[in-house]
């Protein structure tokens, strides 16, 4: 009896060693991550197909470089996805509305811009038939005074010559306040616009922490994007945060603390790649 005894604590003992170094095994890609979509607000204006759709693209980049599957969309799972509306989303669509009214404005400056280019070119043409007519004007002038005078019926064409260039004169002044009047409405555009712009930029910036979105280890919540790719890009980041992958120091790099132009379009970098393989000892 004793004996068997003893074979069933070393076989205990066995077992208990065995859970221990399969514990000390495990890693954050030795397990799949079943996930559902929780809260999903309507009011960004994207079907929760699409959303899901969006989400399952997301794993495809870690689970390309791990070469298994790390994420599973299960429904019931108590790993929830959110899509939760903020202020910063309203933000955002403030930001679009501006933006619109931006590229109307700039629409506006174009036509008007367009239309200086016109008025200049027929202010420049008729400068030159005026001058051309004057020089020719005040050749026979000069001609004829140096005869000691013009017949009659010379004279006679001359006055109507001299009546008709200060005609001229006057469409070529009256052509040239219309240049200055689109100028100045145009300046007057393009100092609107330059503050709309102004107003932008304070507002947003090319580059943002990625704190549209955030995860605790029980569930994703996405509160803001701008655009598919904006939001392709902030899941895949929270991904790596599901993996257990801190921020890096690489601007290029999804696990960048920033949204930035190096890194919007969501492709994994080889700092990503490293972080991910040291994390999952790949």
């Amino acid at each position: 009896m004793k004996a068997v005894r003893s074979t069933v604590l070393y076989g205990m003992l066995a077992i208990s060693i065995g859970v221990l170094w399969n514990t000390a095994l495990q890693t954050p890609c030795s397990r799949v991550v079943k996930y559902d979509i929780g809260e999903f607000d309507e009011r960004f204006g994207i079907t929760k197909e699409l959303f899901l759709a969006q989400i399952e693209h997301a794993e495809q980049p870690w689970e390309t470089v791990a070469q298994r599957e790390l994420f599973q969309y299960v429904p019931g799972s108590d790993f929830m996805v959110n899509l939760i509306w903020s202020d910063e989303q309203e933000r955002l669509y403030e930001g679009n509305t501006l933006q619109n009214q931006l590229d109307t404005k700039q629409e506006r400056i174009d036509t008007v811009q367009t239309r200086y280019q016109s008025a200049v070119s027929r202010y420049e043409r008729s400068v030159r038939e005026y001058e051309a007519r004057l020089n020719a004007y005040e050749a026979d002038v000069s001609y004829w005074n140096a005869q000691g005078g013009a017949p009659e019926g010379t004279y006679q064409e001359l006055q109507v010559e001299s009546s008709a260039l200060e005609s001229k004169a006057s469409e070529v002044n009256r052509l040239l306040a219309q240049v200055n009047a689109i100028a100045e409405e145009n300046n007057e555009r393009v100092e609107e616009y330059n503050e709309g712009v102004a107003t932008y930029n304070d507002l947003f910036s090319q580059a943002h922490e990625f704190d549209a979105g955030n995860t605790d280890g029980t569930e994703i919540n996405v509160y803001s994007y701008d655009g598919n790719q904006e939001l392709q890009t902030l899941l895949i980041h929270e991904f790596g945060h599901v993996l257990g992958i801190d921020h890096v120091d690489d601007p290029a790099s999804v696990m960048y603390y920033l949204l930035n132009d190096e890194n919007h379009d969501g492709v994994l970098s080889d700092v990503d790649i490293t972080a991910l393989t040291e994390r999952c000892r790949l």
